[in-house]
């Protein structure tokens, strides 16, 4: 005998008719549940209406110039849409990394705020320091910083740094990817990142003591090539001035003499 084929509507159907047979003949669930609805909405309605929840106070960090709307003063704690106002406060100052607006009970706003932390510098006419998600600060040097890596090949008359903003430059974002690797690589204890190159894409570079260059192919590669340099590291320990290259682009390194 073949079986009957049922399609999606009909199975809808049957299976609302089901649940409100169920609802029907067993009140208590579907009662308790509008109870606990009820209860919920009456308490949020009571407590967006509470003078207990006027806010009376907005705590912003001592060494900060942002201003906080004074309008905020007075309104219900719960009705404040916090991301909307950590939005604002940041068009204020686009510099910082993130802002917070945090609730305080029972009547406070607290806003916390993350500053960006420099991790390298690129030149933009000037020298301006640039974090690790690729923001160029606004400060600018005639000279380099000695504490701040120098970006080179970052970019381009069709991609051009934009300062007091992110950049999504993907030279740029190579070029941090790259410090961020070596500064954790432990083949670079004892050393002193100094500058990275990425005019080359296939062939990078990144210089080490103000004084060796070292040139080490694509970001692919960049595992193999710091394992070829740590045991070149460890040969010419003993005289590390007396290099102005190592290429561990081949297997077999080649160092660079200093003339």
């Amino acid at each position: 005998m073949a079986r009957r084929r049922h399609g999606i509507i009909p199975r809808v159907a049957h299976a609302v008719f089901r649940g409100a047979r169920w609802c029907l003949f067993h009140p208590q669930p579907l009662g308790a549940l509008v109870v606990i609805l009820g209860s919920v909405l009456g308490l949020w309605g009571l407590t967006t209406r509470s003078d207990a929840f006027r806010i009376t106070e907005i705590r912003v960090p001592a060494d900060s110039s942002l201003t906080v709307p004074s309008s905020l003063i007075g309104q219900n704690l719960w009705a404040i849409d916090l991301k909307a106002q950590a939005v604002k406060l940041k068009a204020q100052q686009p510099q910082l990394k993130r802002i917070r607006v945090i609730r305080r009970l029972p009547n406070a706003l607290q806003v916390e705020v993350i500053e960006r932390t420099p991790v390298a510098q690129v030149r933009h006419g000037q020298w301006h320091p640039v974090d690790a998600e690729g923001f160029v600060f606004p400060e600018a040097s005639s000279a380099p910083w000695d504490h701040l890596v120098i970006l080179k090949g970052v970019g381009s008359p069709q991609a051009p740094l934009k300062v007091g903003g992110e950049n999504e430059s993907e030279r740029l974002l190579l070029a941090l990817r790259l410090v961020a690797t070596l500064r954790r690589s432990p083949v670079l204890i004892g050393h002193r990142l100094t500058a990275v190159d990425v005019s080359d894409p296939r062939s990078l570079s990144f210089v080490i003591d103000d004084e060796i260059e070292i040139r080490c192919g694509d970001e692919d590669n960049l595992t193999t090539a710091l394992g070829r340099l740590r045991t070149v590291l460890r040969r010419v320990a003993g005289n590390p001035l007396a290099i102005r290259y190592i290429d561990v682009r081949f297997k077999d390194p080649v160092i660079g003499p200093r003339t």
